[in-house]
């Protein structure tokens, strides 16, 4: 009998994978919002696939905290919580400190100023939706930019999670164009290559949109599950 060769691709492999991103891209998204329970039938009829591929992500998606699994309930999307709101913002804003510095010592100049213009142009006006697609477009960038291809891992995993958040930090109140101005001022630090200053900016601007996160959850407590 012939052993079959480790290295040879899986099968369905393609499509688990597929599965897994569509699924995590609808909770990342908020198609599918926090406290929802996943059905592993609708999903599978959804995406016209058997329910294994759906069951096989779902539990990969409990790996990285975006589903939490109840014993005899199912499967749920993670309901956003103060505690992790902390955790995850101040684990967040230590690692982009970090890659700021490491991007200062080379700054992609022409990439950066393209981001400036965008942010320079956004006020208390903005549409919160537009401003939150550029704000995870510029972090995105950063974390590659860093050049450190572990550093951009676990900060996307990171910020997958932190998207269950991000719609909340503007629900209480409108800090639009300063957290802009925050963005600028990250920029015009690593175009000098003041790694340090990069570092303030940087941490002074994930605590300002972590503090509209806690001061939501602080002030609704349960209405996310609703």
């Amino acid at each position: 009998m012939t052993r079959e060769n480790p290295l040879f691709p899986a099968k369905n492999v393609d499509l688990r994978q597929i599965v897994y991103e569509k699924i995590k891209e609808a909770i990342v998204e908020g198609i599918i919002k926090p406290g929802e329970k996943l059905s592993e039938v609708e999903l599978a009829n959804k995406m016209a696939v058997s329910r294994t591929p759906v069951r096989e992500a779902i539990r990969q998606l409990a790996k990285t905290g975006l589903v939490s699994l109840t014993p005899r309930k199912g499967a749920f999307v993670t309901v956003p919580t103060l505690e992790d709101a902390s955790a995850l913002y101040e684990l967040r804003a230590n690692l982009e400190m970090f890659a700021v510095t490491l991007i200062a010592q080379s700054p992609p100049k022409k990439d950066l100023e393209k981001f400036r213009d965008i942010f320079f142009n956004m006020n208390n006006d903005t549409d919160p939706k537009e401003y939150l697609v550029q704000d995870r477009k510029f972090h995105n960038f950063l974390y590659e930019a860093s050049g450190n291809r572990f550093l951009k891992g676990v900060l996307l995993d990171i910020l997958d999670m932190i998207n269950l958040y991000r719609p909340y930090s503007l629900a209480e109140r409108n800090y639009l164009k300063a957290l802009s101005e925050g963005h600028i001022a990250i920029i015009d630090a690593i175009l000098v290559k003041d790694g340090v200053k990069a570092r303030e900016e940087m941490k002074e601007h994930i605590n300002l949109t972590r503090s509209g996160v806690e001061e939501y959850l602080q002030n609704h407590p349960g209405a996310i599950r609703s």
